[in-house]
């Protein structure tokens, strides 16, 4: 049974930088280009729509093994626990997380941050949790280090998943402009 790469992390936490670079890679994403590029992801989103109905219908995992496929942080409890994974769990400081998704939604969230920052704190604590009971083997990447050391965290990440790539080469896909909510 071929392993599933899942992408796995917070909403803006660097999910789908991830994916542009597993896309560069020998791996293939699994993906269905529905969700368009924007402003907030000039080079897309990398999402599977079936992804979002997990919770009821996990049956596209069987589709995915082999691939790589991005399941955010608070539904990849969902995951039917007879496949094989490896998990690339993104990692971004809260506070960054809560300011580019401000910029994203053109919307001031202040008076909720706090109430934001605990739901996001218990969703990373149940994925960490649920990984670690179905012992699923994971790579935390800093959002912030990918984005000043590329190739030495792409070069983690090519270890993890054992895979041939080249860290330099696929280095270049991360672009540190888009680096624009940072504390």
């Amino acid at each position: 049974m071929a392993e599933i790469t899942v992408v796995t992390g917070l909403p803006r936490s660097g999910t789908s930088l991830m994916m542009q670079i597993l896309d560069a890679s020998s791996l293939e994403v699994y993906t269905d280009g529905k969700r368009e590029r924007d402003e907030s992801n000039p080079a897309g989103y990398y999402e599977l729509e079936a992804v979002k109905g997990i919770a009821s219908d996990n049956r596209f995992l069987d589709d995915a093994q082999g691939k790589v496929v991005k399941i955010v942080a608070p539904i990849i409890t969902y995951c039917k626990p007879d496949l094989n994974y490896r998990v690339v769990f993104m990692r971004r400081e809260i506070e960054e997380i809560l300011m580019s998704q401000e910029k994203m939604l053109n919307k001031d969230q202040s008076p909720e941050r706090e109430k934001f920052r605990t739901i996001y704190e218990f969703h990373l604590k149940k994925t960490y949790a649920y990984l670690e009971s179905n012992k699923i083997p994971y790579i935390d990447v800093v959002y912030g280090e990918l984005m000043r050391l590329p190739e030495i965290e792409i070069a983690r990440v090519v270890d993890f998943l054992r895979i041939s790539d080249d860290p330099t080469e696929l280095a270049k896909v991360v672009r540190p402009e888009l680096y624009r909510n940072k504390i």
